[in-house]
């Protein structure tokens, strides 16, 4: 093999050229095959087809291999595999122009479930990054109107580079709505479990909720106003969310009458009431023009949700 950031002299089917190879190695076409799992013919019937770029030729018959095809190769078969593409789609997109090849990815980047391996700081970086630009051009566009072109605009990203991650803009807004999930559950379970009596409970979730609503507002209101009534799909997911939401409260109330600091009532609908109250406060909705302090809101929620849910002497 040769080291790279050596100047080589190579064959080019024209002649003899001098090229600087960087400062990895290159690799036969064995030990990529070996490298990869891809045989060697499968390699080299990639090349024929304008599947893999050219490698560098030394002689006719022999070339030599940066070691960027390991990714080239392992993305082609995660192409095949998990997007269900074949080989002459994939090369039409090539063709056309809708994606290249990735540069620098590591190789487990793409051996993962959907493409993507959990163990994969990069991969997951690049995967926040394009969810936190789709969070705000959908805001922005609206869900309907934002094309794949656009996210990837404001990720700064080739557009195919997008479907290495996701197949499509609805699973970056799924996505978007499991972070938003799981940042519910791990804000709430700790003062829900921690909070003295099931009264309290409730009221020191008040603040966290509006500044959850207020980091959230448009995604949330986007939903009510576009998506809720079109796609199923995310209405349940959804749906499952407000669920979360709804029954840590009703478990709060059923806790806080138990103990008797909560008066009698029921708590499926007084769940909703407050969660009602809450989001209206918020005033993500955007129907009053004044603006109120934070803490001006957070104070005045608190003190509307115990006065209707306080036991009363």
């Amino acid at each position: 093999m040769f080291d790279r950031g050596v100047p080589v002299t190579l064959y080019s089917g024209r002649g003899f050229i001098m090229v600087n190879t960087g400062t990895q190695k290159l690799l036969r076409v064995g030990e990529l095959s070996r490298r990869t799992g891809v045989s060697t013919s499968a390699i080299n019937y990639y090349v024929r087809e304008g599947l893999l770029p050219q490698p560098l030729k030394t002689a006719p018959n022999m070339a030599y291999y940066d070691p960027g095809y390991v990714d080239i190769l392992n993305s082609i078969r995660v192409l095949q595999r998990e997007k269900g593409l074949s080989l002459s789609e994939i090369k039409d997109l090539l063709e056309q122009g809708k994606f290249s090849w990735p540069e620098g990815f590591p190789l487990e980047d793409f051996t993962g479930s959907g493409g993507i391996a959990s163990g994969s700081t990069r991969a997951l970086d690049r995967r926040k990054h394009i969810m936190s630009a789709a969070a705000m051009v959908f805001s922005d566009k609206g869900y309907y109107a934002t094309t794949i072109s656009d996210l990837a605009t404001a990720a700064g990203i080739a557009k195919g580079t997008i479907y290495w991650y996701f197949n499509n803009k609805r699973a970056i807004m799924l996505a978007l709505l499991d972070n938003i999930a799981r940042e519910i559950t791990n804000t709430f379970r700790d003062i829900m479990v921690k909070a003295p009596d099931g009264l309290e409970s409730i009221l020191l979730c008040v603040g966290p909720a509006l500044e959850l609503l207020e980091k959230h507002g448009r995604i949330y209101l986007m939903y009510f106003l576009e998506i809720g009534s079109t796609d199923s799909i995310i209405q349940e997911r959804f749906h499952q969310i407000y669920q979360v939401v709804h029954q840590g409260i009703r478990v709060a109330l059923v806790r806080g009458m138990e103990q008797g600091v909560i008066c009698e009532l029921n708590p499926d609908i007084a769940a909703y009431a407050v969660m009602g109250l809450v989001e209206r406060v918020s005033e993500i909705g955007g129907l009053s023009d004044k603006k109120v302090p934070f803490e001006e809101k957070a104070m005045e929620a608190e003190g509307l949700i115990r006065r209707a849910l306080e036991t009363r002497e």
